[in-house]
């Protein structure tokens, strides 16, 4: 009985969970919520994909634009802040609430203008 109460916790999990995704190489990946790893990252909202890698979302997205023409528009229309130029047409952007950060980077991938658009994730070092 525990194992068939455990199966349907996961399925009901699972599907629920497909409604939080990320693009990668045009791929859709999606995401399963977890835990905080420790009360002291709260701010952070854990992820895992189905690679099973724990990724951490924060306020911060990482967009690369076709033209940064379209810079100052995206900033006003998702209400973002520009942290830092990190290459040709290649910015960090603050959201205002974690909770946006994948709803505005997946919306933005979708602009044609756009190269790519994903939060700043944050990943587990791992030693050679």
């Amino acid at each position: 009985m525990k194992k068939i109460i455990t199966i349907l916790i996961l399925l009901i999990q699972y599907g629920c969970a497909s409604n939080i995704y990320y693009y990668q190489n045009n791929k859709k990946v999606n995401l399963i919520p977890i835990k905080p790893l420790s009360r002291d990252m709260s701010h952070i909202d854990y992820y895992k994909n189905s690679n099973g890698t724990i990724l951490g979302v924060t306020d911060r997205l990482v967009v690369k634009l076709k033209d940064k023409g379209y810079l100052k528009s995206i900033l006003k229309e998702y209400s973002l802040e520009l942290l830092k130029v990190l290459g040709e047409n290649l910015y960090l952007l603050k959201t205002k609430d974690k909770n946006l950060t994948i709803r505005i980077s997946n919306a933005l991938y979708k602009k044609d203008f756009v190269e790519y658009a994903h939060p700043d994730f944050i990943k587990k070092l791992h030693k050679r």
